[in-house]
């Protein structure tokens, strides 16, 4: 289990650098600019949640999180020269970092303790803070406050987890991968049909 969560782990870090970065190329930044920003995604959500929940930060007790991040960076400034602009590369990358990070956000709020409730919204929060500070430092209109269904789908996987987990007891595995499908899932139906949810008409 805890092999898995490790994999599991790097692998959301990762995604969530890699989307970092695609923005980076977006906005032509150089590799420095590449790595900052894929690191501010990578880890930014789980050190607010750290914070919050009131645990040592993550990344500065397993300092190799900082390396992922760098590493996907730099790989990802190379490899946007094969990449669209007008790709949805970014908006996948984002959604499998935000579907893994859902679920983990949970997992380990409901391990440390936390009542169910608490643990889904530090799901989301793992999902979502990373990428909204990264687009309030780039200057970007953050993606959970358009009519995008991202903190939805979000919302979704941290609720299926522990609803799994928490209350039917299923097997810590199998109620992580349900999670994360049903985040994924949501978030690449929206991404495919460009389904949104619908915006209030403002004040009158």
């Amino acid at each position: 289990m805890l092999l898995f969560l490790l994999i599991i782990n790097i692998a959301g870090t990762a995604a969530f650098a890699v989307s970092g970065a695609l923005l980076a190329a977006k906005k032509k930044m150089d590799w420095v600019g590449f790595v900052f920003i894929g690191n501010v995604t990578g880890i930014g959500g789980g050190t607010l949640r750290d914070v919050i929940l009131d645990v040592p930060v993550f990344w500065l007790v397993d300092w190799y999180y900082v390396v992922i991040c760098s590493v996907s960076a730099v790989i990802t400034y190379f490899a946007t020269q094969q990449i669209s602009r007008k790709s949805n590369a970014l908006l996948w990358a984002d959604a499998v970092g935000m579907a893994l990070f859902s679920v983990l956000g949970a997992e380990k709020a409901l391990r440390l303790g936390a009542e169910i409730p608490v643990a889904v919204i530090m799901g989301v929060f793992s999902a979502c803070l990373g990428g909204i500070v990264r687009d309030v430092i780039l200057n970007d209109v953050p993606v959970v406050f358009q009519k995008e269904i991202y903190i939805t789908a979000s919302l979704c996987g941290a609720i299926a987890y522990c609803v799994c987990f928490g209350l039917l007891g299923i097997i810590g595995i199998y109620a992580i991968g349900i999670g994360c499908v049903v985040a994924f899932t949501v978030r690449a139906i929206a991404i495919v049909t460009k389904l949104s949810m619908p915006a209030h008409k403002g004040l009158v």
